[in-house]
């Protein structure tokens, strides 16, 4: 190591790499000391990365990449081609500065036709590429105009709920000695319906930060306690803890209208029938589907 630590004083003591140089360094990186190592490896890429390109002889780019590929292909452990740590060590010295050079990307370019295999994290992409992936990746923070929207929507819809309940115990104190409930029993159930509604908003809101953001901390730390309707891994499981409570909605909208429809004939029971039995079996399908999952 110190060998080449001189080597490499002697070789850039005027800032610069001339033909000659580049000679006597394939010759001490290649030809002695038992060939190519990762050392002298390391020591070619602190070369390219520290001296001007313009004090760069030409010949380095061919002894730069003839070196290299050696090292990478010609070794006893995976002959031929590149394994795990070879590739994650090339694609951290290219990553060291932050950008590909031509140096660089002849090297991958080559690799690509002397290998046997290409690992993907070799398949490095351009600062443009990352910046604009990296600006991609950071619009899913819109989605929290979704999360905010229905959560305050949602405390709106409990807020109301709520009033109703007041209105109907207001109403229930005022007329306790009637004996009629309907209207009575219309307040409660718009309560219900308010309520439901309010809490799909809450599934949508939390289930949305979940896909995009992040999970939510307290809920990770106790799995064992994770409500159903928060085991939300994609978009599908998202759906069907909206549509189960959507279902409710629509369940306590038929009663609600159920008990305000006035029937006067056989037809209107039948119709009241025909609708309880598939509420009935949207209920089943939906409970068969929940125990199957």
């Amino acid at each position: 190591m110190e060998d080449l630590t001189a080597l490499r004083k002697s070789l850039v003591r005027d800032g610069k790499l001339s033909d000659n140089d580049v000679e006597c360094l394939r010759q001490k990186l290649l030809h002695d000391d038992g060939g190519i190592t990762m050392e002298k490896g390391n020591l070619l890429f602190e070369l390219k990365d520290t001296v001007s390109k313009k004090n760069l002889s030409a010949r380095f780019s061919d002894l730069f990449v003839d070196a290299i590929c050696a090292l990478l292909l010609e070794d006893e452990d995976s002959p031929g081609e590149i394994d795990n740590k070879e590739a994650k060590w090339v694609r951290a010295r290219i990553q060291a500065k932050g950008y590909m050079d031509r140096y660089d990307k002849r090297l991958l370019k080559a690799l690509r036709k002397r290998s046997i295999n290409f690992p993907e994290i070799l398949n490095y992409k351009s600062e443009i590429t990352r910046r604009f992936e990296y600006t991609l990746y950071f619009t899913r923070f819109l989605t929290l105009l979704a999360v905010f929207g229905s959560l305050f929507a949602a405390i709106a819809l409990f807020i109301k709920g709520s009033v109703i309940v007041v209105d109907g115990m207001i109403e229930f104190v005022t007329h306790i000695t009637s004996p009629e409930y309907e209207h009575l029993l219309e307040m409660f159930v718009s309560s219900v319906d308010v309520f439901l509604f309010a809490m799909v908003l809450i599934i949508f809101g939390v289930g949305i930060y979940e896909l995009f953001i992040s999970k939510i901390d307290p809920v990770e730390k106790k799995a064992d306690n994770r409500p159903t309707w928060m085991q939300v891994s994609n978009v599908d499981d998202l759906k069907a803890s909206l549509g189960k409570v959507i279902l409710m909605v629509l369940i306590v909208t038929f009663f609600k209208y159920s008990i305000e429809v006035e029937y006067g004939n056989v037809n209107d029971l039948l119709k009241l029938g025909v609708g309880i039995i598939l509420i009935a079996g949207a209920l089943f399908i939906t409970n068969k589907s929940h125990h199957h999952g």
